[in-house]
């Protein structure tokens, strides 16, 4: 079979030929049918020094090709998206043709949810739960900063709760254009205007809630900055190491937390419900959908990933 495969060179992934895995007992082989590129393999192929050898994904849609001994609560050509539930949940590593996974790594996919709709379950968990955290209610404002496809999905979600002005801010001005599609009231190109002041202006002073959905820049100060006394900042994306002033926390009661996809400590299952509320229809994100390719063009889906150009980038076998 063929798998997307790292080559220990920087921002680079091979598409070559690889054994075919088989189901061990207690396991089952998915075949893949959508998978995408996750800001955690962007920022992972990103370091200076990157494994050889190693596959990559966790972004997908997939059938059961194959069970392993001792399954029968699954069948083959059941359509599945991610269930992570820990490190027993298993490495998807979806960027191949198949891969293996334990059972409880998975959720079944309605049959009248498509792929293209399903392929969006493990990013809206992200997207839905960063803006959730901040706690913000109908009326209130939220700021996304980052309009990639996890804050696109921020977004969606934020109108979807009710909050009312949703501001984005990135510095891709065709990424703005598509928040402004997808729901929210502005865009701002903090390239171009004070980010901070802008947010201000919208908000009458300051906004109710900041997710934090991007991996570079000194967003977290902004965020502190433009945020009004006794909000909460959610950070989903993994920032940079940066230096803030504490006294700006007490100064104004501000609350900060860190989200990751999957689990919300102890209570629910935060994919689960982002798989709902797909398919119940209030979240459509196939308009986020810029391009698709196959997996053999791995390297032009990674490249304007960096570059901005795509945002949501289909990848079929």
């Amino acid at each position: 079979m063929k798998a997307c495969v790292t080559t220990g060179e920087r921002r680079k992934l091979e598409y070559r030929e690889v054994p075919t895995p088989s189901p061990e007992p207690g396991m089952i082989l998915l075949k893949m049918r959508y998978a995408f590129l996750c800001g955690s393999d962007l920022e992972y192929l990103d370091r200076p020094e990157v494994p050889a050898g190693e596959g990559r994904g966790h972004e997908f849609v997939a059938e059961i090709a194959e069970v392993g001994e001792g399954i029968t609560d699954w069948a083959v050509g059941d359509r599945v998206v991610p269930l992570p539930y820990g490190p027993e949940s298993g490495n998807y590593k979806c960027l191949a043709e198949y891969f293996l996974i334990p059972p409880i790594g998975v959720q079944k996919v309605p049959d009248h949810v498509t792929d293209e709709e399903a392929i969006f379950v493990e990013p809206l968990c992200t997207g839905f739960g960063s803006v959730e955290a901040t706690g913000v209610r109908p009326g209130q404002s939220a700021v996304i900063i980052g309009a990639g496809k996890i804050g696109m999905l921020g977004v969606m979600s934020a109108r979807l709760l009710g909050a009312a002005p949703v501001i984005a801010v990135d510095v891709v001005r065709s990424r703005l254009d598509k928040a402004l599609e997808l729901g929210a009231h502005s865009a701002i190109d903090a390239r171009e205007v004070d980010a901070v002041a802008e947010v201000r202006k919208l908000t009458d002073g300051g906004a109710d809630g900041v997710a934090i959905c991007t991996r570079g820049g000194d967003v977290l100060n902004q965020a502190i900055e433009m945020c009004k006394n006794g909000s909460r900042i959610v950070i989903a994306g993994a920032l940079p190491t940066t230096t803030i002033e504490p006294r700006h926390l007490v100064a104004k009661w501000l609350t900060v937390m860190g989200v990751l996809g999957g689990r919300w400590p102890e209570t629910r299952n935060l994919m689960v419900l982002a798989l709902y509320l797909i398919a119940h229809k209030q979240i459509d994100a196939r308009p986020m959908i810029s391009e698709v390719l196959q997996l053999k063009d791995i390297q032009r889906a990674l490249d304007t990933s960096y570059s901005g150009e795509n945002t949501a980038v289909l990848l079929t076998p």
